[in-house]
């Protein structure tokens, strides 16, 4: 769909307009161009009974369609072919009805039965078609072909029919035909050069190619010919929002809040937006207000435990997103879904359950390469260190390594190591500190000047020397404090640690009085409270120094 996009994070579906059958002036149409869903339904359920009844059921139908009503959908379509047995509408209604119900072989019946009534020659009915291809949820490219050559059939049918070329544009856009799709809706406006739904299309297209100046532009240029179509202020805000003018996205989008009609839908992509404007507090309060009248909405369950999540409230987040997966059809469950329950699960120190959701959310998105280090966080977590490396080594294939990735690795292997050093096993925690230090390797071979490489090597080699016999750490702390001392605030804790180390193998180890108390010395410059520093320079300090030859 073509502005699906928008909302891939959170909305469940969007609101395309119905393909429209009355011309510019028709009530009901500008309804629907307006996303006035409820206006919409009282205009078409007056004309029922005249000429225009035929259509009449087929908008309401569809209108409840897109609403996801779907019981209501089938009534309508289905009254409508009661009324008139030859609606060739209608059928196509029963067959977009049947595709969103995931039945391609009940659709497809009902499309032949539309398409004969009508001899192929209504634009309307081809347009229908078209649409339900174009907006099924597991549709292949063949498919959208399927519905590109319907469209071009009924704009040969049609020339005038400006909804048919927008339904064309979005076909061959999401074909990844820009240029062409760019035609269909200069067609649109050739027709109507005041089509405001035209100069949203426009708007998305430039959107999706990163073109904000002419997005913009199309976008203000709808406005410009109806200060009041909302659907441009709500596109514009996104598109102010990918731009990184948060405060001119949500302040625009609020325009559109205020335009559009009030329903849980509109209120569903308010909250969707304050959510992903990191409004978390917001975006609590418009969902639990939203969810007083509409319990079952899908969105504003999942932003529920969404928010109380990103709020650190994660037993309330547990609590939310187990009711809304009771709720919701698992077969509109999207990626984010499985990695929210995942991450609200690892919080909940569930990390069994959580590493099967996050295993879940990278196989519906391979590509969304953060999931590895949430999904070999939770194995970690879990004590499945193998499983928590080689979910690295798969993020590997996808992407170069990052320092970062060096340093979840290595202390992955760190925590592997503390676990076999507690259970006794050293020569097994010492092959873990070991693999802990040449990952960690990596950072100091690539940014040598890179302060903390030097310390994370250090520990992993501190611990394969407790007592500090080899001094296997001495030279990795000695390069970290040589580059983190001219920024002793910077790097407080870790300069403490390091100085720490290097006093006790001096007065241990290798005994040096004066290199002992001077790294003592430093620990108490940073920390005159330091207990292991105050002890040892008391120590120190009942130890005669020896004297000089």
């Amino acid at each position: 769909m073509t502005n699906n996009w928008k909302y891939i994070l959170l909305m469940a579906t969007a609101f395309p307009t119905a393909a429209a059958f009355a011309q510019t002036g028709d009530a009901g149409k500008r309804a629907l161009d307006l996303e006035r869903y409820d206006e919409a339904k009282s205009i078409y359920k007056k004309q029922l009974n005249d000429k225009n009844a035929d259509k009449a059921y087929y908008t309401l139908g569809d209108i409840y369609l897109k609403t996801e009503k779907l019981d209501s959908a089938a009534y309508y379509f289905n009254q409508g072919i009661a009324k008139n047995k030859k609606s060739a509408i209608n059928y196509a209604g029963l067959g977009k009805l049947a595709m969103e119900q995931g039945n391609k072989a009940e659709a497809e019946k009902n499309f032949d039965q539309a398409l004969k009534l009508s001899k192929k020659k209504d634009a309307d009915v081809l347009a229908a078609v078209a649409e339900a291809y174009i907006n099924a949820d597991n549709r292949t490219d063949a498919d959208l072909q399927k519905a590109v050559e319907y469209l071009q059939a009924a704009v040969q049918r049609d020339k005038n029919n400006a909804a048919a070329y927008l339904l064309l544009g979005d076909a061959q856009l999401d074909l990844k035909k820009g240029g062409e799709a760019m035609t269909s809706y200069d067609n649109a406006i050739r027709i109507d050069a005041n089509n405001t739904k035209a100069y949203l299309r426009r708007g998305q297209l430039y959107t999706r190619s990163r073109n904000y100046a002419e997005a913009e532009a199309a976008f203000q240029k709808a406005i410009e010919i109806d200060p009041n179509f909302a659907p441009a202020y709500r596109d514009l805000g996104e598109l102010y929002y990918f731009a990184g003018q948060y405060d001119k996205a949500l302040s625009t989008f609020q325009k559109y809040v205020d335009m559009a009609e009030k329903t849980p839908e509109t209120r569903a992509k308010y909250a969707s937006f304050l959510f992903l404007t990191k409004n978390y507090d917001k975006t609590l309060t418009e969902v639990q207000e939203v969810l007083k009248t509409d319990p079952n909405n899908t969105v504003m369950n999942r932003l529920l435990a969404y928010s109380y999540l990103e709020l650190g409230k994660p037993e309330e987040a547990l609590k939310a997103m187990e009711s809304y997966l009771q709720k919701v059809d698992k077969s509109k469950l999207i990626a984010e879904d499985y990695e929210y329950y995942g991450r609200i699960l690892s919080k909940n120190n569930q990390h069994a359950k959580a590493t099967e959701n996050l295993q879940k959310a990278i196989e519906m998105s391979p590509d969304k390469v953060e999931l590895y280090q949430e999904l070999a966080s939770a194995y970690a977590k879990a004590g499945q260190y193998d499983k928590a490396v080689a979910v690295y080594d798969k993020k590997r294939e996808r992407t170069e390594p990052s320092n970062a990735d060096f340093y979840y690795v290595g202390n992955i292997y760190m925590q592997a190591g503390a676990e076999a050093a507690n259970a006794g096993n050293a020569a097994k925690a010492n092959e873990f500190f070991k693999k802990a230090d040449e990952t960690y390797a990596n950072v100091t071979t690539s940014n040598p000047t890179y302060a903390y490489g030097h310390y994370w090597r250090a520990l992993a080699n501190a611990n394969m020397d407790l007592e500090s016999s080899k001094g296997l750490a001495k030279p990795h702390f000695e390069e970290f404090i040589k580059l983190a001392s001219a920024e002793p605030d910077k790097y407080k804790a870790a300069l403490i640690d390091a100085n720490n180390y290097l006093g006790y193998y001096y007065y241990v180890t290798q005994p040096n009085r004066e290199l002992a108390e001077k790294h003592y010395k430093e620990v108490l410059k940073l920390d005159p409270n330091n207990e292991q520093a105050k002890a040892a320079m008391n120590e120190i300090s009942k130890t005669p120094a020896k004297k000089k030859k």
